[in-house]
C-alpha cells in the first residue's frame, strides 16, 4: 500500500519560472511513490504518444484499454491520451507496495514533477519551445524527512522526452492549421486515435494489428522489420509523421 503522506501535498503551492542554471532541493522518496500518482491529487495526467508507446513497451501484461482513456480535445478535436485511473483510483502503473512499475519509462508530466512545462511555438520559425516552472514544497520531496537532493533543470528533465513533447505539439499545430477538424465524425476520430495510439494492438476478432491494417488502408509501404522490434521512438515517428497525417487526408478534411 502506498504510503499515506497526504498531509505534506499544499495544493495551493505556487509555481516560480525556474532557469537552467538554476538548482532547487528535491527527491521523489522511495516511500513517498503514490503520493502524487493518485486521482484525487493529479485529476487528469496527460500522455503523449511517446508516453503512450513506451507504456506498452514496458506493460506487456495489460491491455491499452486498462492504462489508457482516449478524450476529444475541445480546443482542436484532436485525441489526447489521458491515464486511465483504477476504479480505486490509482494509477494503473502503481504496484501495491506504492512503487511505480515503469519507474524507468515514466510518462513526461511523471518524469519532470514536480515541474510542469509550458510550451510555446513561434509562429515565424515554427520552434517549440518549454518554459520549466517548479512548484515549491508541494509534496513530501521537499521536506527534510525526504533528504532532498540539489536538482538542475539541465539534470532533472530528459531531453528526449522533451524532444518528442515538441514533435507532437508541432504537429498537432500543423494539423489545426492545414485541416478543418470541427466536422470529423466519430468514425473519424476514432480511425484517427487508432492510427496515433494503437499501432502495436491487435484488431478485436482479427488477425491483424492496427499498423497492418492501417499500412494497407493508407498505402504506406510495408516495412521488412517486425512490429514488436519498432522502438516507442521509432512508433511515435510514425504514427505523427506518416500515419495520422495521411489519414487526415484521406478524410478530405482541409481548410477552403
Amino acid at each position: 500500500m502506498p504510503h499515506n503522506l497526504s498531509q505534506y501535498l499544499n495544493k495551493q503551492a505556487t509555481q516560480t519560472l525556474i532557469k537552467e542554471n538554476e538548482s532547487f532541493n528535491f527527491t521523489c522518496a522511495e516511500k513517498c511513490w503514490g503520493t502524487c500518482c493518485i486521482k484525487e491529487n493529479v485529476n487528469l495526467l496527460q500522455l503523449s504518444v511517446y508516453d503512450v508507446y513506451k507504456l506498452l513497451n514496458k506493460r506487456t501484461d495489460i491491455s491499452i484499454n486498462s492504462l489508457i482513456d482516449i478524450k476529444i480535445d475541445e480546443k482542436t478535436n484532436l485525441p489526447k491520451a489521458f491515464i486511465k485511473w483504477k476504479e480505486n483510483g490509482w494509477c494503473p502503473n502503481l504496484a501495491d507496495d506504492g512503487t511505480c512499475m515503469v519507474y524507468d519509462e515514466r510518462p513526461f508530466a511523471c518524469r519532470i514533477f514536480p515541474l510542469s512545462g509550458e510550451f510555446m511555438i513561434n509562429d515565424e520559425t515554427k520552434n517549440v519551445t518549454v518554459n520549466y516552472k517548479l512548484r515549491e514544497d508541494f509534496c513530501y520531496g521537499f521536506h527534510k524527512e525526504a533528504h532532498p537532493e540539489e536538482q538542475t533543470l539541465k539534470t532533472f528533465s530528459d531531453s528526449n522526452d522533451e524532444n518528442f513533447e515538441k514533435l507532437e505539439i508541432s504537429k498537432r499545430e500543423e494539423w489545426v492549421k492545414k485541416y478543418n477538424l470541427e466536422k470529423l465524425t466519430n468514425q473519424q476520430f476514432l480511425n484517427l486515435s487508432q492510427a496515433m495510439y494503437c499501432l502495436k494492438e491487435k484488431i478485436t476478432g482479427k488477425r491483424d494489428n492496427f499498423f497492418d491494417y492501417y499500412s494497407k488502408m493508407l498505402k504506406i509501404p510495408q516495412r521488412s522489420k517486425r512490429l514488436e522490434i519498432f522502438t516507442p521512438a521509432e512508433l511515435t515517428k510514425i504514427a505523427l509523421e506518416e500515419f495520422a497525417p495521411r489519414m487526415l487526408e484521406k478524410f478530405g478534411a482541409h481548410r477552403a
